[in-house]
């Protein structure tokens, strides 16, 4: 279920109708992303999942082909560590101590194009082993990833990550660089200036959307300690803020003209028998526009390079000179229903109830250009 696009203020710059303005048109760039929340596979998805007949499709067999097609890119929060090394369910349900096969990621490959791993049980199988682990598995299946639970080493918050786009009106394939920042503070820590300010170096040459992982489980609303937390990231660049962990969807703002949606619930889990609202999904689509010039010549060249972890992108655009563009912004709001163990498009009526708990209402401020 789809709701339409929320604008703002400035509509995109006309281009004149000559030679040279299409040709500028020409080389400008779209993408249209979906970000959702929690994605874990194991416990009791694992279970039915080996039970169902459809083998490692099971957990994205309540999708249709429309619910991907109308995006170039899915972004999503990984909450396990995916390794070969069983935890016992037993495990799993008593002390919440998740793994995830590698062998259900050639599925959701057809999916995710990202995912955060900044979350509170990347550490639960084997702490770096079963994290190193994990993004060998992603990179094997050709996801990419950012962030890690542990927030001490700022160099792994941020990560560049290559997004597939498409140039205007052309619709050639091209791929677009956008930093992706992992924050993990479960319950309720409070981030430093350091771990925040990595932000401001990747926002002078692109996008960056942040993905923290913090607050209260099954929570309606932001406490005060995550809105402030979450301003912050705003504050020191961040376009788009993303929040996971409370497993249910809460209320989103505008601030400083940027979205913030403190949580987007679950969107792949076994907690149906919690209560209903960890059993809806908010799917937060946006659509990007960068306008021709300069900066767009130097996404377009390197970005198909900026896929690799621990590339050199960042530093690569910064001896370019490049300079971030004006980008223009839309965003929409669809919803999924994971009552059956898995994700299906959401009714009318449950996205309804998704919108009034992400109060899309309160977003008319929101800026059509980051």
């Amino acid at each position: 279920m789809w709701w339409g696009f929320i604008r703002s203020d400035a509509p995109p710059p006309s281009v004149k109708q000559s030679v040279g303005a299409t040709k500028r048109q020409a080389e400008a760039m779209t993408t249209h992303l979906l970000f959702v929340g929690d994605v874990n596979w194991g416990r009791q998805t694992q279970r039915r999942a080996e039970s169902s007949g459809k083998s490692y499709d099971y957990i994205t067999s309540g999708l249709s082909t429309a619910d991907r097609s109308g995006y170039d890119a899915w972004i999503g929060n990984f909450e396990c560590p995916i390794t070969n090394r069983d935890v016992a369910y037993a495990e799993q349900v008593s002390i919440l101590k998740f793994n995830c096969r590698p062998e259900y990621l050639p599925t959701l490959a057809k999916y995710f194009t990202a995912s955060t791993l900044a979350n509170n049980h990347m550490d639960n199988n084997g702490g770096q082993w079963g994290l190193d682990q994990t993004r060998q598995n992603l990179q094997q299946n050709g996801i990419q990833y950012f962030g890690t639970y542990n927030m001490s080493d700022t160099n792994d918050i941020c990560e560049v990550i290559s997004l597939p786009a498409k140039t205007t009106p052309g619709q050639q394939d091209v791929w677009l660089p956008v930093a992706l920042c992992g924050y993990m503070y479960v319950v309720d820590a409070t981030p430093t200036e350091a771990q925040l300010a990595v932000m401001h170096q990747y926002a002078t040459v692109m996008p960056v959307i942040a993905m923290p992982h913090m607050g209260i489980e099954y929570r309606a609303t932001a406490e005060a300690e995550k809105v402030s937390a979450y301003h912050r990231m705003i504050d020191n660049g961040a376009d788009l803020v993303i929040g996971a962990h409370p497993h249910v969807i809460q209320n989103s703002e505008s601030y400083q003209g940027r979205l913030i949606a403190y949580s987007v619930g679950n969107f792949l889990f076994d907690q149906q028998s919690v209560s209903a609202a960890t059993n809806l999904a908010l799917g937060v689509g946006v659509q990007l526009q960068i306008p021709a010039g300069k900066a767009v010549q130097a996404y377009q060249k390197l970005g198909s390079s900026c896929k690799a972890f621990k590339d050199d992108c960042l530093q690569r655009l910064a001896a370019m000179n490049t300079k971030r563009p004006p980008i223009g912004v839309a965003y929409t709001f669809s919803c999924y229903s994971i009552t059956s163990g898995i994700p299906v498009a959401g009714t009318d009526a449950q996205c309804a109830t998704a919108k009034q708990a992400a109060t899309t209402d309160k977003l008319a401020s929101l800026k059509a250009q980051w």
